[in-house]
């Protein structure tokens, strides 16, 4: 019997069987699931024999969002992002166009940092593509792609939702579009969205749908950038609370720390909800084929993906910015995005996501105002260096002696109000004396002389 016992051990030993591999080493142990949304693991398994049955791999996102002052773990199935409704936009590096949403997947074309692609269709980590130039389709990941600020985007509907053939809640319905598909509007009408679907043209419910409106902090609309709140239907609603026509607006800059819901979670946030990204993650799920169990879904490694920069502590994000009272506010020209603020402080911004503050104005309010030949002005101060630095520009005893000299009267007090422009050579201030508001013209350059601008 021993001799047995010494001819069949070294035969176990040299041929370990699969349940073998998957008891070794419990403490580097890995839990395997059926699917992706299993609650419970059905096993264990090494890394090193869960590697070596890989049969593919696929990404996905979670993120860790707020909602109603707490915070909540969404899916990527359950929210979008910003990119998500995007239609035109531009690769942040230089990276691969691949053949199918999988990082395993052949490359079809190396696309240049800066390239312009078309987004066709995305998921909660991947977008299908079409090169701007030479119409090459393929997937990149979606942390590979940054917003254009020219870009309008596409809409999304959070629901299944009718096309009808009027913009009517009693109107005929031609088709039921499912939810997550993204269309581009034709036009409006109250509170109906006219679209092209299938090659079919009706009229859609536009509060069932989300767009780059539902992120944006400024849109560009009648030759400026402006800021906005939120989105209600067909129009954004401004600072001021003016609705805006969406159908006027040609671009936006959004916010990529700002999602919408689109499924409801009990007790959390619901459907359409604005929900802040606070921390997102990437999670790589393996499969892989083990012995006595089949085919197994594994986490093979989970790392974190950034939404945003800041360049330091002093820094806000445009939706910082949102939260406080715009004083004014004004952008280099009529597409630039790098412009100067008032909102208890005075800020610069070079891309119209992050501010800066500049100290010398401490927590004050000032009317800001950008000439179109570059000069800066934040209340009495002008900037010859696009904002890095200001000197006083107007001396208020000039200004009391023109309006003495004009209007035969003493000012009360002296408090400017906006800054305009009459020509390249000319600046105009508007000033509140207290019993008047009047307006004084100037050269750009020498400010030394003042007159009393009348209607």
């Amino acid at each position: 019997m021993h001799s047995i016992i010494l001819v069949v051990l070294p035969i176990l030993l040299a041929f370990p069987s699969a349940h073998a591999a998957l008891a070794t080493d419990a403490s580097a142990a890995i839990s395997f699931y059926r699917t992706k949304e299993s609650s419970f693991a059905s096993g264990q398994a090494s890394r090193t024999l869960l590697e070596s049955r890989l049969l593919t791999t696929q990404v996905e996102s979670t993120y860790r969002a707020r909602w109603d002052r707490k915070e909540y773990e969404l899916e990527s199935n359950q929210i979008l992002r910003d990119i998500q409704v995007a239609k035109l936009v531009d690769t942040n590096s230089s990276c691969q166009l691949l053949a199918l949403n999988r990082n395993d997947s052949g490359t079809i074309k190396i696309l240049n940092a800066g390239a312009s692609v078309e987004v066709l269709e995305t998921d909660g980590y991947w977008a299908k593509v079409k090169t701007y130039r030479d119409q090459v389709v393929g997937w990149l990941p979606l942390s590979m792609l940054k917003n254009r600020h020219d870009d309008s985007g596409v809409f999304v509907n959070v629901i299944d939702t009718h096309l009808r053939s009027e913009p009517s809640s009693l109107a005929k319905v031609i088709t039921t579009i499912p939810r997550l598909k993204r269309v581009e509007a034709l036009d409006f009408s109250r509170g109906f969205m006219k679209i092209s679907y299938n090659g079919m043209t009706g009229y859609v419910d536009i509060n069932h749908f989300t767009s780059r409106a539902d992120f944006a902090s400024l849109a560009f609309v009648d030759n400026k950038w402006i800021p906005v709140t939120h989105r209600n239907g067909e129009f954004v609603i401004d600072t001021h609370l003016r609705k805006v026509p969406i159908k006027k607006i040609l671009g936006y800059v959004t916010s990529s720390t700002r999602g919408v819901v689109t499924r409801a979670t009990a007790n959390g946030p619901q459907l359409l909800s604005r929900v802040e990204i606070i921390k997102p993650e990437a999670n790589i799920w393996a499969l892989s084929k083990v012995d006595g169990h089949g085919d197994v879904w594994w986490k093979r490694n989970s790392t974190s993906v950034e939404t945003s920069s800041v360049a330091n502590k002093n820094t806000i994000s445009t939706d910082e910015l949102m939260k406080r009272e715009i004083y004014s506010i004004a952008f280099e020209n009529k597409s630039s995005v790098r412009g100067i603020v008032s909102a208890e402080g005075v800020y610069t911004t070079e891309d119209g996501l992050t501010w800066k503050p500049i100290p010398q104005f401490g927590k004050q309010n000032y009317p800001v105002f950008i000439h179109p030949q570059g000069y800066w002005f934040v209340g009495a101060f002008k900037s010859t260096n696009q904002g890095q630095s200001f000197e006083p520009f107007v001396r208020w005893e000039q200004v009391a002696d023109a309006i003495q000299a004009s209007l035969h009267k003493n000012p009360k007090l002296l408090r400017l109000t906006q800054i305009e422009a009459v020509s390249n050579s000319q600046i105009i201030i508007n000033v509140d004396t207290g019993t008047s508001k009047i307006k004084l013209s100037t050269n750009l350059t020498n400010s030394s002389n003042w007159s009393v601008v009348r209607k």
